[in-house]
Order: C-alpha cells, then structure tokens, then sequence
C-alpha cells in the first residue's frame, strides 16, 4: 500500500459523496491506494451514505464522537497503511492526477519529504456575493517549489511519509478551536528536518459555498489559536509577525477593529453592497469583517494567562473529530 488518502468530514454527506467519486475515479494503481474516512461525529447519515458505496480501492470508515480537527485527523492517519499518507478535506474535489502527482516526488526510500498540493475555489460554489468576492483577490502567495516555507502548508491537501508523521507527533488536539493545527505540524516537522515541496499539478477544488457569518466564526477561533500556536512556539517574531500578533501591532489593531471607529461603517455598508453588487466594496468589507472576528479572538486568547490556556489544553479530551465542511 503506497497511499492512505485521509478524508475528514462533519455533516457533510452529499458533499462528501462526490468527493469519494473523485478519489475513486484517480490515474494511480488501484491497488496501491487507500481511502480512509475520519468522522467528526456525523448524525446527517454520512455512515450510512459511506457504507453504501461499491468503492474500487479499500475504503474505511472511521467515526468518533464530535470533539474537532486534529484528532479526527489523527484517528484517521493512525488507522492507515500507506506509506504516505495524504490529507484531504471532504470538500475536497481531486483531479485525477492528484495522487500521481504527489507520489512522484516520493522515491523509494526517501525520508524527510512532505507536499502541499494546490487547492481552487471551485466555480459552482460562486453563488453568492460572498463567495464571488473571493475571484478579485488573487492568491498571490510565491511557494517555492523546494523547500517551501513551513507557513505556506495547508492540511487540505497535504501528504507526507507516515513515518515522518508519526515521528512529529500527529496532529496537536489541545487548539482552542479552528485554524493553524497545520502550521503547528509544519514547524514542528520542519525543526525534525522536513522539507516542504510545492506540487501545483496536485490538484483539486474546493467545494463549499461559506457564509460570512460561517467564516466569522470560524476567524474567531483561528484568533483563539494564533495565540496558543505562538505561544506554543516561544513567541518568536517571525511566527508573531506572520499570525500579525505582535505585541506592538496589537494597539493598532485594537484601534482599527475592537473600538467604534471603523467597523460600524463597514456592517451597515455590506446589505447595501450585497443588493447593489457593489463587489470591490464588498471585497474591502469583507476582509475587514473577517479581521474584526479574528483579533476578537485573539485579545480574548489574551485576557487567559498562558499557564491557565495550558492547563485548559491538557484537559481536552485527547482524541475528537474534524470540523470539516467548515474549511
């Protein structure tokens, strides 16, 4: 088994559904491959939905009780065979060369390799302002294609040898909530001596129409966990500087986005835009919108003395599920 392809979900079955048919429909020996679903806790009939499918390769399904992303991901990885393991979300549509090109960058014995793969909005999921808006700000992140920088890994399709996997860890389950459990795997594989390698030609789209209430939610949590993966990682600057949590950027931000001076403009002005299509308005709202929910999120992070938010992350229990269909 060269392959384990870990798919997280919660209560997305139909969703889910297409994105089993795209693993199954993938240019790559079929006897080389696993599908493993990790189940964040489903009640929408995701078992039985799984369950039901004649699928080509061995497929598993794995659920625990609703508890979040890391461990559902962790449960997943520990499940599979493969030699690599490959993360996806369960909104994730792969091309069919997604798995070929990942499992070229991985000879035969080689070690200390892992690959981020490329993620596209994917064009029916453009059905609302909200969502169009996201076509006028480009990606314009430069990954280097060797020796990718660790703050440009994303878990949405990402692989890496199990050995390595298992060597770093897994996946951190004392964060707070949404956001940066990725990166926190990523600088800790990186201080093992992993190296990251980009693969635009691994390929899939991202198949989820969000809502700005969804992605202000899911913000104030990735604040929740800016603040614990920085000080998890010794406050350095760079990490501090990249999360935007430095503590001199933090007054500012204050200003802008936890007092009355800007923000109540902005969320009377977005029912205005939506109707008249004012996009690049919107575009400009939105983000601050987002940026608004994010450092609410980080200040409270704050308000909790570090020794406290560590004695709160051990206590979590210590296996969960995903929050996928919210990534």
């Amino acid at each position: 088994m060269e392959i384990s392809v870990v798919v997280s979900t919660y209560n997305n079955r139909e969703v889910l559904r297409h994105t089993l048919a795209h693993l199954a429909a993938q240019a790559f020996p079929r006897e080389q491959y696993e599908v493993v679903v990790a189940d964040d806790g489903s009640t929408d009939g995701t078992a039985e939905m799984v369950r039901s499918l004649v699928f080509p390769v061995p497929l598993r399904y794995i659920a625990r009780a609703h508890t979040g992303t890391s461990a559902v991901r962790n449960v997943g990885w520990r499940e599979a065979r493969g030699r690599i393991v490959l993360f996806v979300d369960s909104d994730f549509w792969a091309e069919p060369d997604l798995l070929a090109s990942h499992h070229g960058h991985y000879l035969p014995g080689a070690a200390g390799i892992a690959v981020q793969g490329r993620s596209m909005i994917h064009p029916d999921s453009l059905t609302t302002p909200f969502m169009r808006v996201k076509e006028i700000s480009p990606d314009l992140t430069i990954r280097s294609r060797h020796r990718m920088s660790p703050y440009h890994v994303v878990a949405r399709n990402f692989s890496m040898l199990r050995a390595d996997l298992e060597a770093a860890g897994g996946f951190d389950e004392g964060f707070p909530g949404y956001g940066y459990e990725d990166l926190d795997l990523a600088l800790r594989m990186t201080a093992r001596g992993v190296v990251f390698e980009y693969e635009p030609e691994a390929r899939g789209f991202h198949h989820h129409v969000e809502t700005l209430d969804g992605v202000r939610r899911k913000l104030y949590e990735a604040g929740l966990c800016a603040v614990y993966v920085w000080r998890k990682h010794g406050r350095t600057p760079r990490l501090g500087l990249f999360l935007e949590i430095q503590p001199w950027m933090l007054p500012f931000k204050w200003l802008v986005f936890r007092t009355p001076l800007v923000m109540p403009l902005l969320h009377r002005l977005v029912p205005i835009g939506e109707r008249r299509g004012w996009l690049l308005i919107l575009n400009e709202c939105y983000k601050n919108l987002l940026q608004e929910a994010y450092y609410a999120g980080v200040f409270a992070a704050r308000r909790v003395p570090e020794p406290e938010a560590r004695a709160t992350a051990a206590a979590r229990p210590a296996h969960g599920g995903a929050d996928d269909g919210l990534s």
